[in-house]
């Protein structure tokens, strides 16, 4: 089996969006290698809050909770303010009213922003590809028994699957990380022979576990 890819400019604007989302793929994997129990645990509670049938029960309870966690630190508050003041008054109405707000905002919870870290990354990563001059370069990436290799004008060279530890996937690209940590993005539009569907899990079979 084997893959061609024939290189062209990086220059869709909806690539930039799509690099950060690789990068955060790559940011997640490498912190599932590191601390996997918490990941585990990550997981199931995903698993939790997705499934159907309880999330609207959810909702409703975490907006009961809410708005009886908010009116219970009002009602401590006020007293707790006055002259002359208490203390532990003010603490536990502050922190019921801090929770039901936050029981509100849980039960709409939304995605959490990309990591700066990563659009820097990303932006990095299209900034030398859209400075290269890919129609002068004639750069092709070719995939088959042997490894991998890329041959341009100036020259070119060969990686075998052995230094390949990890592949992460947009709807219009892919990101090849090597032992090194080097990277090699690959548009989708760019391949010219083999299909786009057998691509992945050929790289995947052939990652070193």
């Amino acid at each position: 089996m084997e893959f061609v890819f024939q290189i062209s400019a990086y220059n869709d604007p909806v690539l930039d969006a799509e690099a950060v989302e690789l990068l955060q793929q790559r940011l997640e994997a490498r912190s599932r290698e590191v601390m996997p129990g918490m990941w585990k645990v990550t997981d199931r509670l995903n698993a939790y809050t997705a499934k159907g049938p309880g999330r609207e029960k959810r909702r409703r309870r975490y907006r009961l909770y809410g708005g009886f966690l908010i009116a219970l630190g009002v009602f401590a508050l006020v007293p707790g303010l006055m002259e002359p003041r208490v203390p532990s008054l003010i603490a536990a109405g502050g922190f019921a009213g801090v929770m039901g707000i936050w029981c509100l905002c849980l039960r709409e919870r939304k995605p959490l922003a990309p990591p700066a870290a990563c659009k820097r990354e990303a932006a990095e990563l299209l900034r030398v590809r859209r400075e290269t001059d890919w129609e002068a370069l004639r750069a092709e990436v070719r995939f088959d028994g042997d490894g991998w290799s890329v041959k341009t004008a100036e020259g070119g060279s060969q990686t075998t699957y052995d230094k390949l530890r990890s592949v992460f996937e947009t709807k219009r690209l892919w990101l090849l990380i090597d032992e090194t940590d080097m990277a090699l993005l690959l548009q989708k539009k760019d391949l010219i022979a083999g299909t786009a569907e057998e691509f992945l899990p050929y790289l995947q079979a052939r990652i070193v576990k």
